[in-house]
């Protein structure tokens, strides 16, 4: 993953979602090299290749022995865990592949919102489902120009004494796709993640001896802010797999344990909410999807590469790795259920479903800087369409407000979202009161048709622009017409 988007569903009566600032920077900072390798390298850089293909095939083919047998006996006990973990939770080798890997990509036609609702897919036989099976899976050695990082100190004095010959920290791709419970299950596109790891010679034989941490990069200061790493889903033991049939193929929910219930209250819901998210939008989107659902806050908090004591109300985030807008593919896209999602009834995981495979149909549409007034608006309005949720019941603070002759002047700013509790709360009922007024007022396709145009970019004068051309009113009339409208709903 280069990139990272967030958007987070909170818990408040309102399924509001908060943003980030858009894409993160990788957690790598690696400069590819394009200088061949000398000897020496080209050797080093094998020998360690070599070692990270039988680690994958002992990481899916479940012999603890094999995968013992790679790790240097000096590797620390938390790093060695760390494999053991990932192996109990992976299935068996992916097949050599030839040619170009299978793409998630579809037709940027844009056909005509539909109605039909798939029926509620079965429960599988385990609660969970069962071990992750990958359809991509491989590590790589990355060609550096950045200098040597070799180890010292008594690490490095005991590798000496144990028989190594040379030790190497340089960074390494994983590149993997989903799968599911079988291949190619989810289908996706695949997603890379760089990390540095330490490896040991032994004559011939390379070992995995810990991470980068052995032989920090130099060139970057250790005091400074840096994005939380990528965390695959095996990041945390217990992971299991579930596919469920939705409108465009099969879908995958992975889970850890202690997630039953929201679990089989995801299955039900599942197909639904993408029927329902294709009513309103259409079909032009994949109309699958890949949820994790969590089972502590530190796994939510991971996955999202958020601050814990941001998310803590959260039930649900959307998180993406990268956008290709030539092909019209969003690669490394997940909704994350919070533990908090545990507490949701099941009217409220469909409604937190709908919210966040919103998300997930718009996100290629969407420009990063997108108003969150419209992108949270919008995708809270699909997820309580055809519940005749009443706006006093949705939005009790802007009702109170309005109520006492409190009535907003302005649409919600991005910094309102940003801002205390109170004012994030009262910022995401406003967008969502704002879109139901658009859809009241001139009906779902044009409330459709402004999202597409005004989503285009964060400058403000072009979103006005584009929601004008779309709704014949300037932003100034809209919201005097919504006033009047907030008005009514709340007599």
């Amino acid at each position: 993953m280069v990139s990272a988007g967030l958007v987070g569903l909170l818990v408040f009566g309102l399924a509001a979602c908060g943003d980030d600032d858009g894409a993160a920077p990788s957690s790598s900072s690696t400069a590819v090299s394009t200088t061949p390798m000398n000897v020496y390298e080209q050797q080093r850089a094998d020998g360690v290749n070599a070692l990270l293909d039988d680690l994958v095939a002992a990481l899916t083919g479940g012999d603890k022995a094999q995968l013992g047998a790679l790790i240097d006996p000096l590797a620390t006990p938390e790093f060695r865990d760390r494999w053991y973990r990932t192996q109990a939770d992976l299935g068996p080798t992916p097949p050599k592949r030839t040619g170009e890997e299978p793409s998630t990509t579809h037709s940027t036609a844009r056909s005509a919102p539909r109605s039909e609702r798939p029926p509620r897919s079965a429960r599988p036989a385990e609660p969970r489902g069962a071990n992750l099976v990958l359809r991509t899976f491989d590590y790589t050695v990355v060609q550096s120009d950045a200098p040597d990082r070799l180890i010292g100190g008594a690490l490095g004095v005991s590798l000496g004494e144990n028989g190594s010959s040379d030790s190497w920290v340089t960074p390494v791709k994983l590149r993997y796709a989903l799968g599911g419970v079988s291949r190619p299950g989810v289908d996706e596109p695949v997603i890379e993640v760089t990390e540095a790891l330490a490896f040991a010679r032994y004559g011939d034989e390379w070992k995995l001896l810990g991470d980068g941490s052995l032989a920090p990069d130099p060139s970057i200061d250790p005091g400074a802010p840096a994005p939380p790493p990528e965390s695959p889903p095996w990041a945390f033991g217990g992971v299991q797999a579930a596919d469920v049939k939705t409108a465009g193929g099969a879908s995958s929910i992975l889970s850890y344990p202690g997630t039953e219930a929201t679990v089989a209250a995801v299955r039900r819901e599942l197909g639904p909410a993408v029927a329902a998210v294709s009513d309103f939008w259409g079909d032009d989107w994949a109309q699958r999807a890949v949820l994790m659902v969590t089972g502590d806050a530190a796994q939510f908090a991971a996955f999202t590469r958020s601050d814990p004591d941001r998310i803590a109300a959260a039930a649900a985030a959307t998180v993406y790795s990268r956008i290709d807008r030539g092909s019209r593919t969003v690669v490394g896209q997940r909704v994350v259920m919070a533990p908090t999602a545990a507490q949701l009834s099941p009217a409220g995981v469909a409604v937190v479903l709908r919210h966040e495979l919103t998300h997930v149909a718009t996100r290629v549409d969407t420009a990063e800087d997108a108003p969150m007034w419209l992108t949270e608006g919008v995708a809270e309005y699909v997820g309580r369409r055809g519940t005749d949720a009443e706006l006093t019941d949705v939005a009790p603070e802007l009702a109170a407000e309005v109520a006492g002759g409190d009535l907003p002047t302005g649409l919600p700013t991005d910094e309102d979202f940003a801002g205390s509790a109170d004012a994030a709360r009262l910022a995401y009922q406003s967008s969502w009161s704002f879109a139901e007024f658009v859809a009241d007022r001139f009906g779902d396709d044009k409330l459709r048709r402004m999202y597409l145009a005004a989503a285009q970019s964060g400058a403000a004068a072009q979103v006005d622009t584009a929601v004008e051309s779309v709704l014949g009113a300037d932003t100034a009339e809209l919201v005097r017409q919504w006033q009047t409208w907030l008005r009514r709903e709340v007599r």
